[in-house]
């Protein structure tokens, strides 16, 4: 295959349609784990300021990040939470065999903007989801409202110039599910502003 055809290939795998992890299924291996961790490190990173760290949550650990995701829902929206919202919330935990928390931790007394350091992080979000899928993973970027909660920040680990982005579900993917692509037709209609030429 040469260059050219690797390139269109490469591309082609960027917008194909990704799997998802099953929630029954099985989470990365430790080395392929270490593997999309140290890729996702790789992204654009001015002044080589590393501002972000990650959680890995598996096993029981998920059972932390179900209590911590409710408490930080009754935080959020007070005590008399449904059983169904209390229900769907834990059940966030449980989505797939590993999450990787995505930890902002920019150095606000750098030369480099912190919006800048936290633009960096999210990059590593979508690196994990691309580096995971590249090695036949399941691998979904999520989020939820109950991320800047006190019990859901103390999980993490947040310092007070800290900020959670959100995890990254990782696991094998069941038969025949992929997630949601960019919708059809022109997507960059009216995104584009063409300066010369």
């Amino acid at each position: 295959m040469s260059g050219p055809e690797r390139g269109t290939a490469f591309v082609e795998r960027l917008t194909a349609r990704r799997p998802v992890p099953d929630p029954g299924g099985a989470a990365p291996s430790p080395a392929d784990l270490e593997r999309i961790l140290a890729a996702a490190t790789t992204v654009p990173d001015h002044g080589r300021l590393r501002p972000w760290r990650f959680v890995v949550v598996e096993g029981a650990g998920r059972d932390r990040l179900a209590r911590a995701l409710v408490a930080g829902l009754t935080e959020l929206r007070g005590p008399d939470q449904s059983g169904a919202a209390v229900a769907k919330m834990d059940k966030k935990a449980y989505a797939a065999p590993c999450a990787v928390l995505v930890v902002a931790s920019p150095d606000p007394g750098a030369s480099v903007a912190v919006w800048e350091q936290v633009a960096s992080a999210a990059c590593t979000a979508y690196a994990l989801v691309l580096a995971a899928t590249g090695l036949g993973y399941g691998a979904v970027w999520k989020s939820a409202a109950v991320l800047g909660t006190g019990p859901v920040r103390e999980l993490a680990g947040c310092g007070p110039d800290e900020q959670l982005l959100g995890w990254v579900y990782l696991g094998t993917p069941p038969a025949g599910r992929t997630a949601r692509r960019a919708p059809a037709g022109d997507p960059l209609e009216g995104r584009v502003t063409r300066l010369g030429g």
